[in-house]
């Protein structure tokens, strides 16, 4: 009997902690950064071994007093030589005084690649990123987690059980279903998703959550059915930061995004404030793409108040199309195409512009003019560039 057998069903029997957001990828097997690659330089069958008629427990015999995940499951030797008559001196042959119905005796049988003198290649099973006991789960047959190894020659990571089959005790009510029940979990009590073999991230199944660029557009249903889940991983800053703007992925929006933004821009979902500042994003990319000019003057304006603004929008005279109702009703309407210096332009007190206060009539010297300098000359100081003329006297 091969060492190697126990080890690989401490693997498998770690599969029963998957919690709700540890899912398999698309090949079926389990996640590589919950449980690590492995390096098995050996020759084994269960299938073989199960035909024998031997047991689970004739190997695993201290599987129920096992209290981790990998301690105690691995069979001695002593446990192997209760059929295996090993025999170190003998390298080639499978069996014993050339009895073709005896269990094989010789190195080569269990270990391929082993030459006299020389140790036999090591095998390799990091311990996976779980928390997870055996002799808790004693009452439980192996078969129920462990099932389907009759036809495996040499069972790997890629035969542990599916989510669903850990899912039928962790429901909540049979065996409890958080996911720090077996994940890692950091101080704070969420899983801790930072592991040493990369980023544990959920890729589809039972959550039904796969953590791809659409989830970053369409997450939205399942924060609202089941934010319990999401909180499992995420604190409320996490969720804060992205949709403040704090945090800017590269890859939310696909390739092509450019030519297809407009759409999204005008219905404003997802909102582009929430990442990106319309004064400095939008208006200069759009000023050097030409989708918006900037005229040396404000009056050299025609062709652009002729493209997207009514006529009447500039006029002398004040109309229902006259830019200063619309930007009385929405400024930031106005604000998403135009920086603040382009109203400075002509909207400003100083000799060398224009010379169109923004203030009604008999606003210098008032209550209320004096009240704003008060509290915040800088704001005067944005049109009234000459800080001698700022003032209410």
């Amino acid at each position: 009997m091969s060492v190697t057998r126990g080890r690989l069903l401490v693997l498998i029997a770690c599969s029963a902690a998957l919690s709700a957001l540890t899912t398999l990828p698309a090949t079926g097997g389990p996640s590589p950064v919950v449980y690590p690659a492995q390096r098995l330089p050996l020759t084994f069958s269960h299938a073989v071994h199960g035909k024998l008629g031997v047991a689970c427990i004739d190997c695993h015999d201290r599987v129920l007093t096992s209290r981790s995940a990998v301690d105690l499951l691995t069979p001695t030797e002593a446990t192997c030589r209760k059929c295996h008559a090993i025999d170190r001196s003998r390298f080639e042959g499978t069996a014993a005084a050339g009895d073709t119905t005896a269990p094989p005796t010789a190195c080569l049988a269990c270990h391929p690649g082993a030459k006299p003198g020389e140790p036999v290649a090591r095998i390799a099973i990091p311990p996976p990123h779980l928390k997870f006991s055996h002799a808790r789960h004693a009452t439980t047959a192996c078969q129920d987690c462990h099932g389907g190894l009759d036809d495996v020659a040499l069972a790997t990571r890629d035969h542990l059980p599916s989510m669903d089959s850990c899912l039928t005790c962790h429901d909540g009510v049979r065996a409890a279903d958080a996911c720090t029940t077996c994940h890692l979990a950091t101080p704070g009590g969420r899983v801790r998703v930072d592991l040493p073999d990369g980023a544990l991230v959920p890729t589809g199944g039972a959550t039904g959550a796969m953590h791809d660029l659409e989830f970053r557009t369409r997450h939205d249903a399942i924060a609202r059915a089941e934010p319990k889940t999401c909180a499992a991983c995420h604190e409320q800053r996490f969720c804060a930061d992205c949709h403040a703007g704090a945090m800017k992925p590269l890859d939310f929006h696909p390739g092509d995004y450019i030519a297809l933004h407009a759409v999204e821009a005008r219905r404003g979902v997802p909102d582009c404030g929430a990442c990106h500042k319309s004064q400095r994003f939008c208006v200069g990319c759009h000023e050097r793409s030409g989708v918006g000019v900037r005229a040396e003057s404000a009056f050299d304006r025609v062709g652009v108040v002729g493209r997207f603004h009514p006529a009447g929008w500039t006029s002398d005279l004040r109309g229902p199309d006259h830019h200063a109702t619309e930007a009385q009703k929405n400024l930031k309407s106005c604000a998403s195409c135009h920086r603040e210096d382009f109203c400075v332009e002509c909207h400003t007190a100083e000799p060398a512009r224009l010379g169109v206060s923004p203030h009604g009539p008999g606003w210098r010297g008032s209550g209320r003019c004096r009240a704003l300098a008060a509290r915040n000359q800088r704001m005067c100081l944005r049109c009234h560039i000459e800080q001698s003329r700022v003032g209410c006297d």
